[in-house]
């Protein structure tokens, strides 16, 4: 089970500085969390067969397509390998799902611990729905629900139960090295051994971004998602968000909630496609990890049952008008368990009000946690 101890907080790491002082703080604050993340995938390489010259040579093409998009992103990701002193093309490939051969694992086979990760254990091939529908990404609820003042979001971030050591919550401003001008504060849920911005954040302009993994049946080369998601958190607005996904050469694709005053737009991606919703009328919107889109949603095969039913369940408690306490009700529903929005596999959740301009976070599964709130 993904428990916290009784009461305990989320870690919070405070940062204000530039892009690579930021992924050294991020390196030296969760060294220890990232070293044993490492620890585990190196095992996995090894029960591959996959020395450093491999995997050196898999991600080169993804590597320089980070270096060419996002190199800031990229800055912050060597410093991050420097600060925590792990081994940089092994953090590289903990942000870079694309880099995987078709049809090979990330961890090594059991009984060795997983890897705490929020893409899917075993890489689907490329446009064949069988294989996509064997191993598709296997967590995180999203919700949002629009009032007369603005709307209120809760997501479920899912992982192995494993993952909760590791997680934490980035408070950042992180400035661009152009005479030093101020950049934007953001906060976001993280794993230890990511860049910000593949769970659920919010930044300064109000502009929230939730993310639920999806099986990419379009991968490619190209920038690899985890760099994409962390440039949403630097945009003003949705339009800009829409656009960066628009004209960005994505390797691969989540599924974007984004959401800023009253507006709730759903995205998702695949690396080479882009289905955007405009939440109706009624206010109340929930994604899981299966795509909506008809023609996204045929070629990536059979969605997992237990994603259909926590978003079956969230649709039936999703209404329009929730206030903060009763998102935090339905992130922490257990019925259906353990296909229930709140589950083993639920490491932690978060909950913000775009009127009030708060943030709430909780360690652990939401049922029964200890809350901590945030303002932007």
């Amino acid at each position: 089970m993904a428990k916290a101890a009784p009461g305990a907080h989320l870690p919070v790491l405070v940062f204000r500085g530039g892009h690579a002082a930021f992924g050294r703080a991020m390196g030296e604050r969760q060294r220890s969390q990232i070293q044993g993340v490492v620890a585990v995938a190196l095992t996995g390489f090894r029960e591959q067969g996959i020395g450093e010259d491999d995997l050196r040579a898999q991600n080169a093409p993804y590597l320089e397509a980070a270096a060419r998009v996002y190199p800031r992103y990229l800055a912050e990701l060597e410093a991050m390998a420097q600060g925590a002193e792990v081994p940089f093309e092994v953090l590289f490939r903990l942000n870079c799902y694309e880099a995987r051969p078709p049809g090979t694992p990330i961890v090594p086979p059991p009984p060795a611990p997983p890897v705490p990760t929020k893409d899917p254990s075993v890489l689907p091939v490329a446009n064949d729905p069988a294989a996509v529908a064997s191993g598709p990404a296997d967590g995180c609820t999203s919700v949002a629900s629009r009032g007369t003042d603005g709307v209120v979001v809760g997501h479920t971030e899912d992982s192995t139960p494993q993952a909760i050591e590791g997680l934490y919550l980035v408070d950042a401003t992180v400035e661009e090295s152009d005479g030093g001008r101020p950049g934007g504060r953001f906060l976001a849920l993280n794993y230890a051994q990511t860049l910000p911005g593949c769970a659920a954040a919010v930044n300064r302009h109000g502009l929230i971004v939730l993310i639920d993994a999806l099986p990419d049946p379009d991968r490619r080369l190209g920038a690899p998602r985890h760099f994409v998601s962390r440039a949403l958190l630097d945009q003003p607005d949705i339009e800009s968000a829409i656009d960066h996904l628009r004209q960005t050469e994505r390797g691969g694709g989540w599924n974007y909630l984004l959401v800023q005053g009253d507006r709730i737009v759903n995205a998702e991606a695949t690396a080479t496609r882009l289905s955007v919703r405009e939440a109706g009328p009624s206010g109340a919107y929930a994604h899981a990890n299966h795509y909506l889109d008809p023609d996204l949603a045929a070629d990536a095969g059979d969605p997992r049952p237990n994603s259909i039913s926590r978003l079956n369940r969230a649709l039936e408690l999703v209404s329009p008008g929730m206030d903060v306490t009763g998102m935090k009700a339905l992130l922490g529903d257990r019925q259906h368990f353990p296909d229930s929005i709140c589950r083993d596999r639920t490491i932690g959740a978060f909950v913000a009000d775009t009127a009030r301009r708060r943030v709430d976070v909780c360690w652990g599964e939401p049922d029964g946690a200890a809350w901590e709130s945030f303002s932007f």
